[in-house]
């Protein structure tokens, strides 16, 4: 009865095991100024130098700003794009970049194309450096962008897309025609 368990333990463990494997989807080559889940916009400190008020006082006043400027590539750090078209044909991006290692993966079923890890990065780098919508920008603005820059075909059924940005704001875009 043992060895009966065992053999059947065995093989189920092994399934188990394989779906468990993400590391498909896992970024090795990820750029310095890929925004980071958690984290804050990379600052700048200017100082000055001293400062003459009066012929005879002389202080030194140094001043420190923080400048809020960032060298992000892109302005989030999750983007979850789901677009459905009919039965079993839909176009979809998971992209996440957090403390555990970036992760990136593309599903295009009327294309016939699936994109994993750093292939699937390098594919939605340029598409994201070029996307300009941020929090406040409306959604009709938003959905309209995000088609356009992926060339998807405008006929959906849904579209959904979720965004976490990179101040950590999450937000949600939907249609349904």
């Amino acid at each position: 009865m043992r060895k009966h368990n065992l053999l059947l333990t065995a093989p189920v463990f092994a399934l188990f095991l394989m779906g468990c494997n993400t590391d498909d989807d896992k970024v090795t080559n990820v750029p310095d100024n890929a925004p980071v889940e958690g984290t804050t916009a990379t600052t700048q400190t200017n100082q000055t130098a001293t400062n003459t008020q009066s012929e005879t006082n002389q202080t030194t006043n140094t001043q420190n700003n923080t400048v809020g400027t960032t060298n992000a590539a892109f302005n989030f750090t999750d983007f979850d794009l789901d677009v459905e078209y009919g039965v079993n044909q839909e176009y979809d991006v998971d992209y996440e970049n957090d403390h555990e290692g970036m992760e990136a993966e593309i599903k295009d079923d009327k294309g016939n194309n699936r994109l994993r890890g750093n292939e699937a990065f390098e594919f939605l780098k340029p598409i994201f450096e070029s996307l300009t919508f941020d929090q406040n920008t409306p959604n009709a603005e938003v959905i309209s962008e995000v088609i356009n820059a992926f060339k998807l075909d405008d006929n959906y059924r849904t579209f959904e897309l979720e965004v976490t940005f990179t101040d950590g704001t999450k937000k949600e875009y939907k249609e349904r025609k």
